[in-house]
C-alpha cells in the first residue's frame, strides 16, 4: 500500500505526540495521590494534637483521655508519623481511623465542658467581679487625676494672683519685706495658698482668719505723717491679697457643697466653714441649691416609665413616690440647716421657709402632670382623693416633725383638680336624675296591675321612686370620699352641688308631672294606677283604712269629690293622692335624708344643705302640683 503524504509506519510510531507526552502516567498519578493524603493525614494529625493537647488541660493530662491509649497518641504525634512506602489503600485506613480519634476527642471535650460547667460559671462570675473592682480602680484613679487636675487650676491662678499682688505691692518698702513681719506675712499666705490647693478647708479658714488679723489699720492715722500713710497704703494691699485668697476658698467650698457624692457630714462641714469665712447667707442658698439638684434628679429619675410604678392604673404608686421623695428632700435640707446655723439667723428661716413652699408647689405640679391628670381623673373621684391624701400624708408628717406649715399651699395646687373631678360627678348625677324620674313617672301612668305588699315610710317611697335612693346615696358617697379633704372650698362646691342636684330632683318630677297633665289643668285618673296600701301607707293614721290589706274598697267619703265614680276599685288611687306622696318623699329627703347623708362634713365644714334652698324647691314644686309644702 503506497505511503500517503510521505508519511510512513515507523515515523508516526516514533514520533512524540504532545497529548501523550502531557498526559501523567499511572506511577506519575500514584504518587501525586499518596502526595494529597500524606499531607491530609498530617493536617489531622495537627488537629489532633491540638484538641488532645486542649483536652489534656481541662482533664489534667493526655492520659486522663478515655478513649486513647498512650501508644495511640504517640503514633500521631507530629513527627512520629511515617508515610513512606504505604499504599493508597493503607493511607485511606490511615485517614478513616484520624477522622475517627478526631471524632472521639470532640466527644470527650464537649463531655469535659459539660462536666465542668458550674466551675465554668463560677469563674466567670469572679471574672466579672474582678473586672468591676477593676472598674472602681480606674474610677479612683481618675478621680485622684481629676484632684490633681483641679491642684494644677487652683495653683495657676494664685500664683497669677499673687504676681499680681506683688506687683501691686511693690511700693512697699524693701526693709518691711526682709523684716520678720514681712516674712512672717509672705509664710502665712504661701501656707494659705497650699491648704486651698490641697483642699484643707479647716485649715484655711483658720489661716485666713490669722491673715486678716494682721491686716487691721490702727484707730487713729496721721495722715501728715509719711510712715503711717505707707503703713496704710501696705494694709490695704494686704487686705486685697486676704479677699483674693477668700474668693478662691469659697470657690472650693462651693464646689464641695455642689458635689453630689459630698456626704450629709462632709457638706455641712463645707456649708459652715463657708458660712463663718464667706457669708451665712451666701452658705444657705448653696446649701439650698446642692439638695434642689439632688431632689430634681430623684424627681426626674421617678417620671421615666420604668421607675414611676405602673402596678395601679390610678396613679396611686406615682403619687406616693413624688410626695416621699419630695418631702424627705425638704426634710434632709431641714435638718441641715438646722444643723448649720443653729437656728440663730430668723431671716434664714424665711428663706428656708420660702423655699420650702416652691418645692411643695413643683411636688403638685408633678402630681398633676403624672398622676392626676393622664391617670386619676380618668377613673373617677375616689382614685383622684386618694392620690392627694398621700401627697397630704407625707406633707403632714413633715410639718409635724419640723414645725413646718406646707399643707395648705399643697391643697392651693391640687384642689382645682379635685374640684374638677368633683363637679363632673356631680353634673353627672343631675342628668341621672332627670332620666330616671321621667322613667318612674313614665312606669306608674302606664302601669296598670296590682302591686303586692304594702310597704310604708321612705322605704315604701323610695320603691315607687328609687330616684330619691339613687340621690341620698350618692351624696353621702360623695361626702365620705371628699371628706379627707374637708375645707371651705369642698364644702363651698358641695353646698352648691347638693342644692343643684335637690333642685334638679323636684324640677325633673315637676315637668314629669307636667307632662301627663290635662288641657284643663288636672292630672287624669289613670295617674295613680296602683295599690292603694303602696302609697298610702306612708301617711299613718291620715286615713283610717291604712293596714287594710290590698283588695279594700275605697270609700268615697275618705276622699270627697277627688275620685270620680269609674275610679272606685281597689286597684286604683286619684292622682292628687300620689301627688301627696311626692310631696311627702322631698319633704323627706330634704328635711332628713340629705342633713343625715352630709353629717360626716359637719364638725370641719359645718351644714352642707342649703335649707332656704330646699324650701325654694319645695314650694315650687307643691305650686307647680297645686298643693302646698309640707
Amino acid at each position: 500500500m503506497p505511503e500517503a503524504s510521505g508519511f510512513s509506519k515507523e515515523s508516526l510510531l516514533n514520533a512524540e505526540s504532545p497529548t501523550l507526552a502531557a498526559y501523567p502516567s499511572r506511577k506519575e498519578r500514584g504518587a501525586s495521590k499518596l502526595k494529597i493524603f500524606r499531607k491530609s493525614a498530617v493536617k489531622l494529625a495537627d488537629d489532633l494534637g491540638r484538641k488532645s493537647g486542649y483536652k489534656a488541660g481541662l482533664t489534667g493530662g493526655r492520659e486522663r483521655v478515655s478513649g486513647l491509649t498512650q501508644q495511640q497518641m504517640a503514633l500521631y504525634e507530629p513527627g512520629s508519623l511515617d508515610l513512606q512506602g504505604m499504599t493508597e489503600k493503607g493511607i485511606d485506613q490511615l485517614r478513616a481511623d484520624l477522622a475517627a480519634l478526631d471524632a472521639d476527642c470532640a466527644e470527650q471535650i464537649r463531655k469535659t465542658v459539660h462536666d465542668n460547667y458550674h466551675q465554668f460559671i463560677q469563674a466567670c462570675q469572679g471574672i466579672a467581679r474582678l473586672e468591676g473592682e477593676m472598674q472602681a480602680m480606674r474610677a479612683l484613679l481618675g478621680n485622684s487625676s481629676t484632684i490633681v487636675a483641679a491642684l494644677r487650676e487652683i495653683a495657676t491662678p494664685s500664683s497669677a494672683t499673687r504676681s499680681t499682688s506683688h506687683e501691686a505691692g511693690s511700693s512697699c518698702s524693701a526693709e518691711w519685706q526682709e523684716s520678720p513681719e514681712g516674712q512672717s506675712w509672705a509664710e502665712g499666705l504661701e501656707d494659705l495658698d497650699i491648704a486651698i490647693a490641697e483642699r484643707r478647708c479647716s485649715d484655711a479658714v483658720q489661716l485666713l482668719r490669722q491673715a486678716e488679723g494682721k491686716c487691721t489699720h490702727p484707730q487713729s492715722i496721721d495722715w501728715s505723717d509719711p510712715e503711717h500713710q505707707t503703713r496704710y497704703d501696705r494694709i490695704e494691699q494686704q487686705r486685697e491679697q486676704v479677699s483674693q485668697r477668700r474668693a478662691e476658698l469659697g470657690l472650693v467650698l462651693e464646689s464641695q457643697v455642689r458635689d453630689p457624692n459630698t456626704k450629709a457630714g462632709e457638706r455641712r462641714i463645707a456649708a459652715g466653714l463657708m458660712a463663718s469665712a464667706i457669708s451665712k447667707a451666701w452658705a444657705h442658698q448653696q446649701l439650698l441649691d446642692a439638695h434642689t439638684a439632688q431632689l430634681r434628679h430623684q424627681q426626674e429619675a421617678l417620671s421615666r416609665p420604668q421607675n414611676a410604678g405602673g402596678g395601679h392604673g390610678d396613679g396611686t404608686e406615682y403619687a406616693s413616690a413624688i410626695s416621699q421623695v419630695s418631702f424627705r428632700g425638704v426634710a434632709l435640707a431641714a435638718n441641715d440647716v438646722a444643723a448649720v446655723f443653729q437656728r440663730d439667723a430668723p431671716e434664714l428661716s424665711s428663706l428656708f421657709l420660702v423655699w420650702a413652699l416652691q418645692e411643695t408647689e413643683r411636688c403638685a405640679q408633678l402630681l398633676r402632670q403624672h398622676a392626676l391628670i393622664p391617670l386619676a381623673v380618668p377613673a373617677g373621684l375616689g382614685p383622684t382623693v386618694h392620690c392627694c391624701m398621700l401627697a397630704l400624708l407625707y406633707c403632714t408628717a413633715l410639718e409635724t416633725s419640723h414645725s413646718l406649715m406646707l399643707s395648705p399651699r399643697l391643697m392651693r395646687d391640687l384642689w382645682p383638680t379635685c374640684e374638677q373631678v368633683l363637679q363632673k360627678k356631680l353634673r353627672r348625677l343631675n342628668d341621672d336624675l332627670k332620666r330616671e324620674v321621667a322613667t318612674e313617672l313614665d312606669g306608674v301612668a302606664a302601669q296598670s296591675g296590682v302591686s303586692q305588699g304594702a310597704p310604708s315610710g321612705w322605704t315604701g317611697l323610695v320603691l315607687l321612686f328609687p330616684s330619691a335612693a339613687h340621690l341620698v346615696d350618692t351624696v353621702k358617697s360623695t361626702v365620705a370620699t371628699i371628706c379627707p379633704l374637708a375645707g371651705s372650698k369642698a364644702a363651698q362646691v358641695l353646698r352648691k352641688g347638693v342644692s343643684d342636684a335637690f333642685q334638679t330632683y323636684t324640677n325633673a318630677l315637676t315637668a314629669g308631672f307636667q307632662k301627663h297633665q290635662s288641657p284643663d289643668g288636672s292630672f287624669p285618673y289613670n295617674l295613680g294606677m296602683f295599690d292603694a296600701a303602696w302609697v298610702l301607707a306612708p301617711f299613718g293614721s291620715a286615713l283610717p283604712f291604712i293596714g287594710a290589706l290590698p283588695g279594700t274598697v275605697v270609700q268615697p267619703d275618705h276622699f270627697g269629690d277627688r275620685l270620680p265614680e269609674h275610679a272606685m276599685s281597689p286597684s286604683f288611687l286619684p292622682a292628687d293622692v300620689l301627688v301627696e306622696a311626692v310631696m311627702e318623699l322631698t319633704s323627706t329627703t330634704a328635711e332628713q335624708q340629705l342633713p343625715e347623708a352630709t353629717a360626716a362634713l359637719v364638725p370641719s365644714c359645718g351644714s352642707i344643705c342649703d335649707s332656704a334652698a330646699f324650701g325654694n324647691c319645695l314650694d315650687a314644686l307643691g305650686t307647680a302640683l297645686g298643693m302646698q309644702s309640707a
